[in-house]
């Protein structure tokens, strides 16, 4: 069978069998070590002998006829040093006993035929490529536990994706790849408990909207230097198709306008999304965090559907849909609604991509034993199609959520984590300066019929929110944490069907009808939150419009306009909380960053950091931490908090220094 044949229907999701400073830490600094120490030597075991990892891609053999070589004038985004693993590696979806491993084969073509792997599907005339990989308990990659070997072609456009099976569950693997003559760098994965597995703790980094344009990705350098990451989890615009011409932080070199470019503008065609995906994963920072632990990615609509119609945009939401799933590790439920997944495809064969309408169904479970189950919903592609009963998530997916919930209860779950797109709990109207700017930005009203400025998702149908809510209460199924996105700020709240007294009390959490749960939307990598679409609205009326300086001169823009919308913006925030009482934590300031979540046998640990935007920096700041307990979840802020920390779940191998190809940002 070929590597797009898909395997006959297997096993259900998941395998059985076998791991709290001052009164306010928002302004103190908590500096990190930019370069982790570690080093040592490796060979990769049973594939090739001697040598030692090198900072970058190393040759251990003949590379046959392939060239690492850029020709003059290559722009195609790749991470030079790494090559021909110029986009590095990466993890995915762990079960107990497999995870996904990821990487791309990059074939620099020196004819000039350009760098599109739908026209060419021969690059330096190789038109098929054996890889390598392997899975050892020891960064040196001497106690190997399993290996393969696979081909990637065009079809695909060179990526790799298997699924390695028969590990150890609970532990902390690393895995590397060989092709062309070339080892890749080293990374970091961690199967997931299983249910007698003696694991009590987990550690999870959280993010969502993440822009290559307007942020430096510092937070996920901070994340990629954790040593107690179980898992990284992203609630969508994993990859924007569009710059959208907010203030950058870094463009290219002599680049003046955000629309002019193929690596800003909308992606319009199969090769467009394709390359979109490599410009972010030759990104240094989101490098080293890929080769750190394993990610579970559901998408939001940036990464799936196209910005615009017309002659130029000739891709359709399922083949966006079948590029992320090329590009990720994420692991492809069978398309029949029921979140199964196939039956590993073994250790010789890539995981076949999605086609068509199946590249849509991304919704899926992953059991960690009896701490917790990650259940990532989807409610974008789902939502108003086929539901009689469901608005929002459509019956299949409905009937899916309720079957996982009451499966996690009756194993004696402690925690469900569930990774959704957009808020779940309510935020109601208010008054507030530029309403109508905000309007636009977000795509609310903030005079909607049922009372909430978000009209998409949940908050524009807020009798099922309540419905799973009574579901939840109902079933006693109330230790969620649910981790959000879309918003571009941090929203922490309680989920609760009536905010008022005496249906819930939000001192204490009580009340006639308290909390099923909390909620924490991790803010944004530089995507704009409340502060920044005010200071927009002013720097373009200044300016003349969005398209030009603004994408330029984010200098200009930070020291004139920024400063002029954060009265308003702390406003909003005051006005918010002081209608929505269960909005417990609400910074739309221009800080961004992420979200780490400790899960403990008696509680839930959320923490809030911001990282710098606008430069490469070893900075975070921790602006809130909150806990929740088992059997009472609501968010309580801690007064004098310390960082977090979990289990050490091994060290990383050395850094890959990266050097994007022939195009420096500014």
């Amino acid at each position: 069978m070929s590597d797009e044949t898909a395997p006959s229907n297997g096993d259900s999701n998941g395998d059985s069998g076998r791991g709290s400073g001052s009164a306010e830490i928002e302004k103190a600094l908590v500096r990190r070590r930019s370069v982790l120490r570690g080093g040592g030597a490796a060979g990769l075991s049973g594939l090739a002998l001697g040598g030692t990892v090198a900072t970058g891609a190393q040759a251990v053999g003949p590379g046959s006829r392939y060239s690492r070589s850029l020709p003059q004038g290559w722009t195609y985004p790749v991470a030079e040093d790494l090559l021909p693993f110029g986009h590095g590696v990466m993890s995915g979806d762990p079960l107990p006993h497999r995870v996904v491993l990821w990487t791309r084969i990059t074939i620099p073509d020196g004819r000039e035929r350009g760098w599109d792997s739908t026209v060419v599907s021969d690059p330096q005339g190789i038109e098929r490529v054996a890889v390598r990989w392997v899975v050892a308990t020891d960064r040196r990659l001497r106690n190997v536990v399993r290996r393969g070997r696979v081909h990637t072609t065009a079809r695909r456009d060179w990526t790799v994706k298997v699924d390695a099976d028969r590990l150890p569950s609970a532990t902390t693997l690393y895995f590397a790849f060989e092709a062309l003559g070339y080892r890749s760098p080293v990374g970091r994965t961690r199967t997931a408990p299983g249910a007698n597995d003696p694991v009590t703790e987990l550690t999870i980094a959280h993010v969502a909207c993440t822009s290559w344009w307007q942020d430096w990705f510092n937070s996920y350098e901070r994340i990629g230097e954790r040593r107690d990451l179980d898992l990284v989890t992203h609630a969508g615009d994993h990859v924007y198709d569009s710059s959208g011409g907010h203030p950058a932080s870094r463009f290219w070199k002599g680049q003046t306008r955000w629309d002019e470019d193929i690596d800003n503008g909308d992606f319009t065609t199969v090769a467009e999304c394709r390359r979109r995906y490599a410009l972010y994963y030759a990104d240094p920072a989101l490098v080293r965090a890929h080769q750190a632990a394993p990610f579970a990615i559901m998408a939001d609509q940036h990464d799936y559907d196209p910005a615009s119609t017309g002659d130029r945009f000739t891709l359709t939401t399922e083949q966006a849909g079948e590029v992320m799933f090329e590009w990720t590790p994420i692991r492809p439920p069978v398309p029949d609604g029921t979140g199964r997944f196939r039956r590993t495809p073994g250790r010789h064969r890539n995981i076949p991509t999605p086609r068509g309408r199946a590249a849509l169904y991304s919704y899926r479970s992953l059991k960690y034993g009896r701490t917790a189950e990650v259940i990532l919903i989807d409610v974008r592609r789902f939502a108003d199609q086929e539901g009689q009963t469901s608005q929002v998530l459509g019956d299949e997916q409905w009937a899916w959520l309720e079957q996982r919930l009451l499966a996690s209860k009756a194993r004696g779950t402690r925690h469900r984590y569930i990774v959704n797109q957009v808020n779940l709990s309510q935020v109601r109207v208010f008054n507030t300066p530029f309403a109508a700017q905000l309007e636009e930005a977000f795509g609310f009203s903030f005079n909607p019929e049922q009372g909430e400025i978000y009209t998409t998702a949940w908050g524009g149908h807020p009798a099922e929110r309540n419905r799973l809510y009574a579901f939840l209460r109902e079933h006693r199924i109330i230790d969620n944490i649910v981790v959000s996105g879309d918003s571009h700020g941090f929203f922490g709240s309680d989920l609760v069907e009536d905010p008022q007294v005496p249906s819930y009390e939000p001192l204490t959490g009580g009340g006639l009808l308290p909390p099923v749960g909390v909620e924490m939307v991790p803010s944004t990598m530089g995507r704009p939150g409340g502060q920044d679409v005010i200071a927009e609205e002013l720097y373009f009326a200044a300016t003349g419009g969005s398209r030009g300086a603004a994408f330029t001169d984010a200098a200009t823009y930070d020291a004139r306009y920024r400063p002029l919308a954060l009265a308003p913006t702390i406003a909003l925030e005051q006005a918010a909380m002081a209608v929505n009482p269960n909005l417990r934590y609400f910074n739309w300031k221009a800080e961004y960053g992420h979200t780490m979540v400790f899960l403990r046998p008696d509680r839930g640990v959320i923490e809030c950091w911001a990282t710098p935007q606008r430069e490469r920096s070893d900075e975070a700041r921790l602006l809130a931490q909150f806990r929740t307990m088992i059997g009472a979840p609501h968010l309580r802020k801690v007064r004098s908090p310390a960082p977090g920390r979990g289990p050490d779940r091994g060290r990383l191998a050395p850094r890959a220094a990266t050097v994007t190809a022939r195009r420096r940002a500014t």
